[in-house]
């Protein structure tokens, strides 16, 4: 039985994914297929390059705020300009190109085309409003008018484009589309893994658990959750869809708190055994 991971969006607490990962390693079930959007495409990628779970913690906890280089000089302009005309200039906060770099150094600037791992990352073109899936696997074909399916692009931009959070990162172009972040459309894309060829769908999701969430006073935490909100209720549908769904509790931890990864990842792999006895099930059936 072919088992198809689909790892969603989630910010910092896609660390996650990480423990998921390690915990399914550790009771030695892999993943034929895998897929991901936004925090979750940084580790399908990675793991489906090579990275082992462990690797990918390592990795996950080298990085903080000096990866985000903020397009100071953009900002100010957009400011003046929107004085003097009343129009904003800038299309992102962060320009990613750091961020862009570390994966193509990671990943040795690697087609996704040439990876043997069947993976899939989704965008969202902001312009024409269609799902941009990024792919492994050449014969992926869908009949929805609102696909368009990539394979000849790095891995790394793949990422970039998945991670571009509208209004936070610049969008990135490829092939002439202004790619934001596949939460928007895609936040856990189920019915493309079945499309890769996966039988039974493992999906973990990040998103808005449907609880409260406490210290949502900034203007950054303010656009985040709302954004969450709307990915909520978006990925209802593929939610339904999974065979088996894996929900980490977790606090909540601030977007930006790289300091708790170890607590996310342990979240996750805390989760991921839990479910170990559904997950077997799941795979003889």
């Amino acid at each position: 039985m072919s088992i198809g991971l689909v790892l969603s969006g989630g910010g910092v607490r896609g660390s996650a994914h990480i423990g998921v990962l390690q915990a399914l390693h550790d009771a030695k079930i892999k993943p034929a297929f895998i897929s991901g959007t936004s925090a979750g495409s940084i580790v399908a990628g990675l793991y489906a390059y090579g990275y082992s779970p462990q690797e990918i913690r390592l990795l996950a906890k080298q990085v903080n705020k000096r990866y985000f280089d903020v397009d100071y000089r953009g900002i100010v302009s957009s400011v003046v300009n929107f004085f003097f005309s009343g129009e904003p200039t800038i299309s992102g906060l962060i320009q990613g190109d750091f961020i862009e770099r570390y994966l193509s150094n990671l990943t040795k600037g690697i087609k996704i085309s040439k990876l043997k791992m069947p993976l899939a990352i989704t965008a969202v073109d902001i312009n024409k409003t269609n799902i941009v899936v990024f792919t492994s696997v050449p014969n992926c074909l869908l009949i929805r008018n609102d696909y368009v399916f990539v394979h000849d692009a790095t891995l790394s931009e793949a990422i970039r484009a998945s991670i571009a959070l509208p209004g936070i990162f610049k969008p990135k172009i490829v092939q002439k589309m202004r790619l934001v972040d596949g939460g928007v459309r895609a936040n856990l894309p189920v019915e493309i893994t079945r499309m890769m060829g996966a039988e039974k769908v493992i999906a973990v999701n990040l998103s808005y658990s449907g609880k409260p969430v406490p210290y949502v006073d900034d203007i950054l935490e303010i656009a985040l959750q709302s954004i969450d909100l709307m990915v909520y209720q978006i990925s209802r549908p593929s939610i339904a869809s999974a065979d088996l769904i894996i929900t980490p509790q977790m606090n909540y931890v601030h977007h930006s708190d790289f300091g708790k990864i170890d607590y996310l990842i342990n979240c996750g792999y805390q989760a991921t055994v839990e479910l170990l006895p559904r997950i077997k099930q799941l795979i003889c059936t």
